[in-house]
């Protein structure tokens, strides 16, 4: 196909090209893991959730029941409900 003459030429057009892809490969290669070991360690957005996370912890704990009970106070917004639509009632609201 090509003469004998043209080998070297060809060899010189490929063989940086081929030792570049054979080298980025190799590169990646050996930096997967120290990639990886570095995207394990926490960054400042990690350690900034720790600490929300942390105060909100803290403030679960200090949390303290409602003084009404919930169920107490479903009845109470019934009858609330109940009194505002009497008729008798509307009329004094005016």
């Amino acid at each position: 196909m090509f003469p004998a003459s043209f080998a070297p030429y060809i060899i010189k057009l490929i063989a940086p090209k081929l030792t570049e892809k054979i080298a980025n490969h190799v590169a990646k290669a050996f930096k997967l893991p120290q990639l990886v070991n570095y995207m394990e360690l926490p960054n400042d957005a990690d350690q900034r959730l720790d600490r929300v996370e942390a105060q909100v912890k803290m403030l679960a704990e200090d949390q303290h029941p409602p003084a009404i009970d919930l169920d107490e106070w479903a009845d109470v917004k019934d009858i609330i409900k109940k009194i505002k639509n009497k008729k008798a009632f509307k009329s004094l609201g005016k």
